[in-house]
């Protein structure tokens, strides 16, 4: 029970503080010394035990992702090419269907494999000069990157290359094609919500007054329309970045596959030098005295350095997260969700949420409840693995939309948001459609309708 109460007065602590905008880093640090007292792991115990060996673990693995995301959308930006690719999505889609035409521009990255992890650093350079534009605030559009993020093409699309899909197939012993007929209905359903809740939260931004702020986040400056690259010129570097990760994260003839974190890194490296070598003459920067050379260098040393603070705070909030899973409470939560009712489908969907509440990521909760539940499940007699894999993927990007989740602290660091503007719009969007058609997906199992 004390244990119980040391992680709400964490999570607590922890919401209020990033609500209050303290550093992130900061609050993690607390709410972690307070959850490793109130379970009796001692204050030196609780970071030497826990807290550092799974920070180390997430530096070891993903930093040079990490920096080498935030190199590419910086040098996007500052060459006028995000500027370029923004006029010509605002000219195409008019500004009357420029939210769900983003919306699908961000599932289609997801679908197409980006790591959920940087996609900010490919949505957000080609999000902010729209929004720039339309004068509306930074907010609508991290929600819609969530919509896509987070949405339909993650964990409900059949096929959805993002861990919440695989995981569960592969621990399952289905295929991430898994019911898809229901899947793709779910998907549908999915982005036809957001779509309309995204146009109420424009009209109620617009009532509140709320515009577009500039000097926050990693910086994008405008620039003219006619000072700006080519279209064709725009584009390749991103065409590059998304074709090189196919083929590394695959493999393609005598290019062996790569793991997701290489690929990913090796794409975003050379995708810069081909921005770099492409565009160079338009990274000459008269107003600050800069020549074209002293300007390349400046937007690949800042570029660097704007990933330092959102991978600092992404291991941050990893290992917090750690801490978390190691209590008894979770164990708790298990037994709970275990012992919840005898029905494998209703017990996949409140398996999800409660897990999700604790490690606060919907890939990690996805392999957590299958690797804990799922012999169980499959031993059960008459029930449907394809049914199952569908319904935890799905389920798992519920109560995983958690205000101390890892992504949302890089997210906001990375777009410079506040914390009140995003994270209910998020839990609206991304949790709520979730877990309503989890439920209705094992309804349907229960019945016999799986396809």
């Amino acid at each position: 029970m004390l244990g119980m109460i040391g992680i709400v007065l964490a999570i607590a602590a922890l919401v209020v503080l990033a609500w209050n905008r303290w550093n992130a880093v900061v609050c993690a640090l607390i709410a972690t010394l307070i959850v490793g007292v109130f379970n009796g792991f001692g204050i030196w115990g609780t970071f030497v035990d826990y807290w550092l060996p799974a920070a180390g673990n997430w530096v070891s693995t993903f930093i040079l992702m990490f920096l080498s995301a935030a190199l590419y959308a910086k040098v996007l930006g500052d060459c006028g090419a995000a500027n370029r690719i923004a006029y010509w999505i605002v000219d195409k889609a008019g500004k009357k269907f420029i939210y769900p035409v983003l919306i699908l521009i961000c599932m289609l990255l997801t679908y197409g494999g980006i790591n959920a992890l940087v996609i900010v650093f490919v949505f957000w350079p080609l999000a902010v000069p729209i929004a720039r534009q339309l004068d509306k605030p930074r907010y609508l559009f991290l929600t819609i990157m969530y919509m896509g993020l987070l949405g339909g093409a993650n964990m409900a699309m059949p096929g959805s290359p993002q861990t919440g899909n695989v995981a569960a197939a592969q621990i399952l012993g289905t295929t991430g094609t898994a019911e898809p007929v229901l899947g793709i209905v779910a998907t549908v359903l999915w982005f036809a919500f957001d779509v309309w809740f995204i146009y109420f939260l424009d009209r109620w931004a617009t009532k509140k007054g709320h515009r577009f702020e500039e000097g926050v986040g990693i910086t994008m400056p405008g620039r003219p329309e006619d000072q700006c690259p080519s279209m064709a010129r725009s584009l390749i570097p991103l065409i590059v970045l998304l074709v090189l990760f196919v083929v590394f994260g695959n493999g393609l003839g005598p290019i062996a596959k790569m793991s997701a974190t290489v690929a990913v890194t090796s794409a975003n490296v050379i995708a810069t030098l081909v921005c770099l070598a492409i565009n160079f003459k338009f990274f000459a920067n008269p107003d600050e005295g800069l020549s074209v050379g002293a300007a390349m260098k400046k937007s690949v040393f800042d570029g660097v350095m704007a990933g330092l603070n959102p991978a600092v705070t992404m291991f941050s909030m990893v290992a917090f997260a750690a801490v978390l899973s190691a209590t008894p409470a979770f164990g708790y939560l298990v037994d709970l969700a275990m012992n919840s009712i005898d029905n494998p489908y209703f017990q996949a969907v409140i398996a999800t949420q409660l897990l999700g509440v604790i490690v606060g990521s919907a890939g990690a909760t996805s392999t957590a409840v299958c690797n804990t539940f799922g012999a169980e499940w499959l031993a059960h007699p008459g029930v449907n693995a394809d049914a199952l894999t569908r319904i935890v993927s799905i389920g798992a990007a519920g109560l995983s939309t958690v205000p101390y989740s890892g992504g949302l602290f890089v997210n906001l660091e990375v777009t410079g948001c506040k914390m009140k503007h995003i994270w209910p719009q998020q839990f609206i969007a991304c949790a709520v459609p979730a877990v309503v058609l989890a439920i209705v997906l094992a309804a349907l199992a229960c019945a016999g309708i799986v396809f």
